[in-house]
């Protein structure tokens, strides 16, 4: 039912920022996101849109080669913090996946953010 009432959620106006909190880029896995798309982000920040398009095209090519031979050996990937949906557990069949943690990892991931 639409009102065309607004509220406010957050008003984020006097909001200060949280920098999130990360391990250093030499602990991080090659996938994380922050070492994986360094590159690219620093290209961006020196206004390299070249080198930060290049980057991105070396990041893309090999996610695609690597789906290709997972599928040449008949390997399924699976995401490492995500399942997919199941609806007979009376998920949501309009999502596709689904986060799959234990607390211990979600304990684990608010202790790094913290930090």
């Amino acid at each position: 039912m639409q009102t065309g009432k607004r509220d406010l959620l957050f008003d984020a106006t006097n909001a200060n920022p949280t920098p999130p909190a990360v391990r250093p880029l030499p602990e991080q896995d090659d996938r994380e996101s922050q070492k994986l798309w360094k590159p690219v982000t620093s290209a961006l920040k020196k206004r390299d849109q070249d080198a930060a398009t290049e980057e991105k095209f070396r990041i893309e090519d090999r996610q695609r080669e690597e789906a290709r031979l997972r599928e040449a050996d008949g390997v399924e990937w699976t995401p490492r913090f995500f399942r997919r949906v199941d609806p007979a557990k009376g998920e949501e069949e309009e999502l596709d996946w689904v986060i799959s943690t234990h607390m211990w990892v979600v304990h684990s991931l608010l202790w790094w953010w913290w930090m």
